[in-house]
């Protein structure tokens, strides 16, 4: 009977899927300009770190940690464009170059000069000026259904103004042109509770490496404050100061940088039996992870980080018939990361089955009764 079960895993394929899984960081300890990250990250995984959420940066930071916990400056995969867009972002708004309109100020000093990545207009002259998007201030929004400019006389950081005129109007104001810029400085100067100062919707453009449309930031204070002219500023991770907020950095840096890869290792956080766990992978068209190598070793260890189980089902399996240790994908071991006393000595075959485990602790290979429960690993 084992004969027959050992000859089924090893002709089962494992089957690709199109279904997505959470991303895995991967901290890369060379130190290489931010084109040079991302040329590494391309080649050996999918890009440089895109962050979506506070689970990404969580995730992210960890990876850092674990190799180098004292890390100041890391890449990931946000740079500047140097390129200022408006919020409402409909191309049937704007005629021939009406987005591309501006009135930074001339004065000294000039317009912009890299204060922030969001723009406020002056009351008293109609001109713009860069700033921190998350200082505090009044806004104007724009309403389409009744093509008003309506004055908003609450403080609130652009992001804040943004999500309050997309939910009541349309979106925070744009000016396609100085007749419009005229009238909007009309209104406001006409509004006896006007601020002097007011957030509009253009704001500076910052761009992920893999063009996601990902908004998440986790700025440091004052950060972004580079020169808003140069349009070679990335974005790093400060571990060792800042507690993992971001800061901005010429391109040219030589830093570490955290690459993710879309090749994905999907940890399932259930509590099964090994068969069980090989079960619910191959009916998600997956299958338990195999480990044929360093570089997979390393991705499984990433992901074990943030296992709920003191082990985490591997798939490998042992067949007291042929007295080997096999993995399902057909293969047997080529390369092996047992931990001591264990994989290689003879397995009691007259208990039960025994199954591979990672030890979440050291990282380690280790055998186990198959009807111990853990959390596993699946892959594509």
């Amino acid at each position: 009977m084992e004969r027959i079960a050992l000859t089924s895993l090893l002709l089962t394929a494992v089957v690709s899927v199109s279904a997505g899984a959470l991303r895995q960081y991967h901290f890369v300890n060379q130190k290489m300009n931010w084109t040079e990250a991302q040329k590494h990250c391309r080649e050996k995984y999918t890009d440089l770190a895109t962050i979506t959420d506070t689970q990404d940066q969580n995730d992210t930071e960890r990876v850092i940690k674990r190799v180098k916990p004292e890390a100041d400056h890391v890449w990931i995969g946000l740079r500047n464009t140097n390129t200022w867009i408006w919020s409402l972002n409909d191309p049937t708004f704007y005629t021939t170059n009406e987005s591309q309109y501006r009135n930074w100020s001339k004065t000294s000093p000039e317009q912009p000069q890299g204060d922030g990545d969001c723009v406020f207009m002056n009351k008293f002259d109609g001109q713009w000026h860069d700033v921190k998007c998350n200082t505090g201030k009044q806004f104007l929004c724009y309403n389409a259904s009744s093509s008003r400019f309506i004055p908003v006389n609450v403080t609130k950081t652009w992001t804040e103004a943004q999500s309050y005129c997309r939910q009541y109007h349309t979106d925070l104001a744009s000016v396609r042109n100085e007749s419009e810029n005229d009238k909007i400085q009309n209104i406001v100067q006409h509004n006896p509770i006007s601020p002097d100062q007011f957030w509009i919707g253009l704001y500076r453009l910052w761009v992920w490496s893999d063009n996601s449309t990902s908004t998440f930031t986790h700025w440091l204070l004052h950060e972004p404050n580079s020169d808003s002219k140069r349009d070679d500023i990335c974005t790093a991770i400060d571990i060792k100061n800042y507690q993992g907020q971001w800061v901005d950095d010429p391109c040219s840096g030589p830093f570490p940088f955290v690459c993710y890869d879309d090749d994905k290792l999907v940890l399932v956080k259930e509590n099964l039996t090994w068969t069980g766990a090989l079960k619910y992978c191959r009916d998600k068209e997956m299958d338990l992870v195999s480990v044929d190598s360093q570089e997979i070793q390393l991705r499984v260890e990433n992901v074990t980080l943030m296992a709920s189980s003191a082990h985490v089902w591997l798939g490998l399996r042992h067949s007291c018939v042929l007295d080997l240790w096999f993995w399902v994908n057909g293969q047997t071991l080529c390369y092996e990361h047992w931990d001591q006393g264990h994989g290689t000595r003879e397995e009691n075959c007259f208990t039960t089955v025994r199954s591979g485990a990672i030890q979440t602790s050291n990282q380690r290979w280790i055998s186990l009764p198959e009807t111990e429960t853990n959390n596993f690993i699946c892959t594509k």
